[in-house]
């Protein structure tokens, strides 16, 4: 993984990571913390439908479009995956 992140912003990736872990925690109504390794499916539950809404909310808090064309179930494994992927295939909006 760590050759993938070698062109990306370390710190606007963080920042995703942190939105990301704020509005699932809201979105799950979840009142333990969410973090980088959790699995969505398998250990949030998140749907298909809440996986959308966090692709919006992520684009409007962080103000970036995201190309979801790229995207596939690799990318939607853990909430640091997920962010990975934002963070290399975002732009701003």
């Amino acid at each position: 993984m760590a050759a993938q992140e070698a062109g990306l912003d370390a710190e606007f990736r963080q920042r995703v990571v942190v939105v990301m872990t704020t509005v699932l925690a809201r979105l799950l109504d979840r009142p333990e913390p969410v973090t980088e390794d959790m699995r969505l499916m398998e250990e949030l539950g998140l749907s298909s439908t809440l996986g959308l809404e966090l692709l919006l909310e992520l684009e409007d808090q962080l103000l970036i479009l995201i190309d979801v064309e790229l995207m596939d179930s690799d990318q939607m494994k853990t909430v640091g995956a997920l962010a990975t992927f934002v963070a290399g295939h975002s732009r701003p909006a």
